[in-house]
């Protein structure tokens, strides 16, 4: 999702996705049988949206592969929409199938065994009035709203709940089909905007129009989503680092074409930031795309929902536009199999902001950015050594606290070597920059992390990882100075080997103690004080004297 960057709004922001828990919503969890049983290839996604009586209806193709034999096929959807009928495409003709919907779960009956490695393809026929989201995006569902002329302006977001809010499918992160078909039809006053290409629009009798959207690489299910309102557009030519010219278009409501004329070519001075750092864009076979939205902001793939107003913070940039667009790296091309490793979406994309300020701020606020990280509460290890839902994976920590451990890990590794770590991590093998047909995206976990910083690196990190990942509680720093000489020992729970080095200001030398097996000593001159970690590198607790 997003993180933001005053002191203030962070605590309003984290508040938020603590004790809102996406409604009644849930997505994820344990890999079960019946999800384990299949691979979705593809979905086709075709809905009629009604904003007159806020209600939706259609059907949603599915291609999968049948990873086990399997007699039952189970896919997730909202119960509050109604199953017309389920179709099932044999070689002959269509086929009925029997099924029961009931507490979010479809489950439907083959009347013959599909067999490992068959692939098969089922169309849902369904319609309903949808959850409204009160609080989007923390909340799950529509967003119905109006301009400022009085037209309708609609937008969806599902990333805690999951996309079964709004349309059938696989509920879960470790699934992601290749490619998805999107066909929205509206009324014929307002632009619908979805991901990918646009490849058609199709008028319609009954006075609609019909979009259809192409999505040509894999997608995860909460990055897909539809925008619609009388939008004018805003188009660029941006030139990758990769020397192809990829479009970038801005969809924005009329009334703010002006403002936002002079304003979004900050969005590219962002797009080139991350290029320069982590690689080219992941999804130049289809767009780059900022649709202005009714709520405050999403990830969704090729098409971020942006609802700041275009105004930059304190700092002098557009925070919000900067943190969802890190997520077509972090999030939408490097994926979290599981909700446990959902730190690599944000933590991550979050530190991206703190180094962008370092290009373009002075050391002193720069300092100052980095702070606001500092709000963790270390309930629960960022990454937990389990398969978690959205709801438990929700934390604070895995925000700030995720941040700030890249920061000490930036710290101990060197500038020049994290961001290769980064750079990697992005893209494993150099040759993976040049692929743009699905290939360059992949599912990714902690450890995978892990063994990316050691191979960059030459360093072993596993303690590092073990402390800092694994475990909620943050190593305490011991010190006491005797006879002239500073002593420092790192205390960690269970007792966990730490061996992490530590800045000592002495007077205006600045000094890092080596922690050899988590002990180390400086000296120190009678009646001065010593200073750790004058720089604020550090994730710690607190420092025992």
């Amino acid at each position: 999702m997003r993180i933001l960057i005053s002191s203030l709004t962070i605590v309003i922001i984290f508040s938020i996705v603590s004790f809102s828990q996406f409604g009644s919503q849930d997505s994820g969890g344990p890999l079960t049988p019946e999800w384990a049983a299949y691979d979705v290839k593809y979905y086709d996604i075709n809905l009629n949206i009604n904003p007159v009586n806020q209600m939706i209806n259609g059907w949603v193709g599915v291609i999968a592969e049948a990873a086990n034999d399997m007699k039952e096929f189970v896919l997730d959807l909202d119960d509050r929409y109604k199953i017309n009928k389920i179709l099932w495409d044999t070689p002959d003709a269509y086929q009925e199938l029997s099924f029961k919907h009931e507490n979010g779960k479809i489950k439907i009956d083959f009347p013959t065994e599909v067999i490992k490695g068959i692939s098969f393809s089922i169309k849902i026929y369904y319609g309903g009035k949808p959850r409204v989201a009160e609080r989007a995006p923390w909340d799950d569902g529509f967003i119905w709203e109006k301009t400022e002329n009085g037209e309708d302006w609609i937008g969806v977001t599902c990333q805690g709940g999951g996309a079964d809010t709004w349309w059938p499918c696989k509920d879960h992160p470790s699934d992601e089909p290749d490619s998805v078909s999107l066909n929205f039809t509206v009324p014929e006053n307002l632009i619908c905007v979805s991901n990918g290409k646009l490849n058609y629009v199709i008028e319609n009798k009954e006075g609609t129009w019909t979009y259809n959207w192409f999505v040509s690489t894999p997608i995860n299910n909460y990055g897909i989503s539809v925008h619609i309102a009388p939008y004018d557009t805003i188009q660029y030519l941006y030139t990758s680092i990769s020397g192809e010219e990829i479009p970038v278009t801005i969809w924005v409501l009329p009334q703010n074409m002006e403002k936002a004329r002079v304003y979004c070519t900050e969005f590219l001075d962002h797009l080139k930031f991350y290029e320069e750092l982590l690689g080219p864009y992941p999804f130049r076979n289809d767009k780059y795309g900022v649709v202005e939205t009714p709520y405050l902001g999403m990830e969704h793939q090729t098409i971020i929902a942006y609802g700041l107003g275009y105004k930059n913070d304190k700092y002098g940039f557009d925070w919000l536009h900067h943190h969802e667009l890190g997520h077509e790296w972090w999030g939408n091309m490097v994926t979290a199999k599981d909700w446990s490793d959902f730190w690599i979406h944000e933590a991550v994309c979050g530190y991206m902001q703190t180094l962008y300020m370092e290009e373009i701020l002075d050391d002193d606020k720069a300092s100052a950015f980095m702070m606001n990280w500092k709000n963790w509460k270390n309930e629960q290890p960022i990454a937990p050594r389990k398969e978690m839902t959205s709801n438990e994976a929700y934390t604070n920590d895995m925000y700030s606290k995720g941040s700030y451990v890249l920061h000490t890990l930036r710290y101990y590794l060197g500038d020049e070597t994290f961001r290769k770590v980064l750079r990697r991590w992005a893209y494993p093998k150099i040759e993976m920059e040049k692929i743009k047909d699905g290939g360059q995206c992949r599912f990714a976990t902690t450890d995978d992390f892990l063994q990316i910083a050691e191979e960059v690196s030459g360093k072993k990190l596993d303690w590092f990882w073990e402390v800092y990942f694994r475990h909620a509680s943050l190593p305490i720093l011991n010190s006491k100075i005797k006879d002239g000489v500073y002593y420092l020992n790192w205390e960690t729970e269970n007792h966990i080997p730490f061996s992490l080095p530590v800045e000592i200001k002495i007077g205006n030398i600045i000094s890092k103690v080596e922690m050899i097996d988590g002990k180390g000593s400086i000296n120190v001159p009678h009646g001065v004080e010593p200073v750790i970690d004058p720089r604020k590198w550090i994730t710690m607790d607190e420092v025992k004297k």
